[in-house]
């Protein structure tokens, strides 16, 4: 039975526990061994005590357990199978007073022999901590904690986001002792995720934090939020003898220039100490910083040859100075082996400024790259001769981004340079590898395009394209239809949206009116007449209404 039951897909498994209790059982085995590999989450964990029972979705005990409840988990085909577990207490949509008779069970440490992944997601309140950290063990190397908010109440007290009128502990930060406990519990930790969506209580705790990192001596990879990968981290790291990869985690991937609600400067803004050279180890690189502070300490605090990835998040104005050429020149001398640079402009909608090649040209020189990644919030200023210039020089290229998601024009009134035609067959002549492809243009072709016969070639590599259309075709849309069904892969995914959302309505809401309607026209006809073309599994995007609604419009003008 466990032979044939291992063989079937899950839900076919499922099925089978509803034969009789006897099947149920060995099925509930076999889910659990297969769960041991893939990842054991706190429900099926509940699950094997015998108080535990589940009402609407929502986890209760009939009567207070006690260890001995916890003797089933404990058995060696239970806890001693499971390599990766997964405790979102978050899940469990459940009271404090649950959470409360439940720590106080728990026998703990655990034994988890065979741990080695462990996925915690909890929020500030001690009680939460106490439950994750019974279930810490030394075996595990790769830790990803997603610790949310914790709420103080009127009295002084941190109290449980799932029963925010309970007090039950002092003001006293729990993340130091939560820090403090996984390095001595978890000392071979090597590939460490921490993402506190609070960073007031992470400013408090950045010391205990630091401590945290230098202790674990074999940490290879960490991975942060933006708001905590400032100068001060980063230089406090500087001693560790095994890091090579320091990561942002992104929140959203397609809105990159946009930080989340709970980011600060706080720890980005912290003086800068530590030993005047940092380690020469680090192979990927996260740091999120003001671009006139970031020169400095490229300069003369960090020495980046082996650095293979980097990722610069750009904090506060820059367009009123060439700061942001001089930060690209710096990369592109002293970074020999980079290959993958991803870069984000944070810059407010009171200044807008676009990228331009006078600050792109230095990067000629990083003939290595596979990945280029600018996100601005307006858009690129390029045109086609300065685009060829860019990209002869990146053979290896396999992702080219130029804009972020919620790019916006400059002014109504704005052209995109770069065309359609010209852009493909550049690309199809200089980056033969290009996998992933976004970028903001005009849908124009060469003229009596349909006459060349090489057009026709397919880019074959191409797996998604993202078109951000920025001015009105002069070119008929179905020919464009024609010419994206002829030179994309069948697979390939194909996007476009118009960028059309207004920072100024009411100064030029005429203006924007009409751009909208225009630039929408088109992309609504564009996806009808391309899917009508027999061109295999190619997708076309819908346009998202949500991209078409200006977020600054009031109420009225909406209307």
């Amino acid at each position: 039975m466990y032979i044939i039951l291992e063989g079937l897909e899950k839900k076919d498994v499922a099925s089978c526990a509803l034969v009789c209790r006897d099947w149920a059982a060995i099925v509930h085995e076999v889910m659990w061994r297969g769960r041991s590999d893939s990842g054991v989450g706190i429900r099926p964990i509940l699950g094997l005590l015998p108080e535990y029972y589940e009402e609407s979705r929502n986890a209760r005990f009939r009567v207070a357990p006690n260890p001995a409840s916890w003797d089933r988990f404990n058995e060696p085909e239970y806890a001693g199978r499971i390599s990766v577990l997964n405790l979102n207490i978050q899940n469990l949509r459940c009271t404090i007073g649950f959470l409360a008779v439940m720590s106080d069970s728990i026998k703990s440490p655990m034994h988890l022999p065979a741990l080695n992944e462990l996925h915690v997601t909890v929020c500030q309140d001690p009680v939460e901590f106490r439950i994750a950290m019974a279930f810490f063990s030394a075996n595990v190397t790769h830790f990803v904690a997603n610790i949310e908010r914790g709420y103080p109440s009127a009295t002084g007290h941190f109290s449980n986001q799932l029963d925010p009128h309970t007090s039950t502990v002092p003001t006293a930060s729990p993340l130091d002792a939560f820090f403090d406990t996984v390095h001595q519990r978890m000392p071979h930790i090597r590939v460490l995720t921490v993402n506190v969506r609070d960073s007031e209580a992470m400013v408090d705790a950045f010391d205990p934090f630091v401590d945290m990192l230098c202790g674990l001596k074999e940490l290879i990879t960490l991975s942060l939020p933006p708001y905590m990968l400032g100068l001060s981290l980063v230089t406090a790291l500087s001693t560790h003898q095994q890091l090579r990869n320091i990561v942002v985690i992104r929140q959203d991937p397609t809105r990159r220039t946009v930080m989340d609600s709970d980011d600060s400067y706080g720890i980005v803004t912290q003086p800068i100490f530590g030993p005047d050279e940092l380690s020469t180890r680090l192979a990927e690189l996260a740091v999120v910083v003001p671009v006139d502070s970031f020169i400095p300490f490229f300069s003369h605090q960090f020495d980046p040859h082996n650095l293979t990835q980097l990722d610069l998040t750009f904090t506060g104005e820059i367009a009123v100075s060439d700061s942001l050429r001089t930060a690209l020149s710096l990369i592109a001398d002293r970074c020999g082996s980079l290959e993958n640079l991803t870069v984000s402009l944070l810059q407010s909608c009171d200044n807008p400024w676009r990228l331009d090649y006078a600050a792109l040209e230095p990067l000629r020189k990083c003939e290595r790259l596979v990945s280029l990644v600018f996100t601005t919030r307006f858009t690129t200023d390029l045109d086609n001769n300065e685009f060829e210039e860019l990209v002869s020089h990146w053979p290896m290229l396999k992702r080219l981004v130029f804009d972020g998601s919620d790019v916006v024009p400059v002014s109504p009134d704005e052209r995109s340079s770069l065309c359609l035609g010209t852009v493909m067959e550049l690309l199809r002549k200089y980056c033969p590898f290009l996998l992933q492809l976004r970028l903001h243009l005009s849908m124009v072709l060469q003229r009596y395009w349909f006459m060349d016969r090489t057009i026709f070639r397919r880019i074959d590599n191409l797996t998604s394209v993202t078109f951000v259309i920025g001015s009105p075709t002069t070119t008929p849309v179905s020919q464009i239809a024609i010419y994206l069904a002829w030179i994309l892969p069948p697979k390939c995914k194909l996007s476009y949206f118009p960028a059309i959302h207004d920072m100024s309505p009411q100064v030029r809401l005429v203006e924007w009116k009409a751009r909208r309607k225009v630039l929408v026209a088109f992309c609504q006809k564009l996806t009808r007449i391309v899917a009508r073309f027999n061109c295999g599994p190619l997708q076309t995007s819908h346009i998202d209404p949500l991209s078409i609604i200006e977020r600054h419009l009031s109420s009225t003008h909406l209307l």
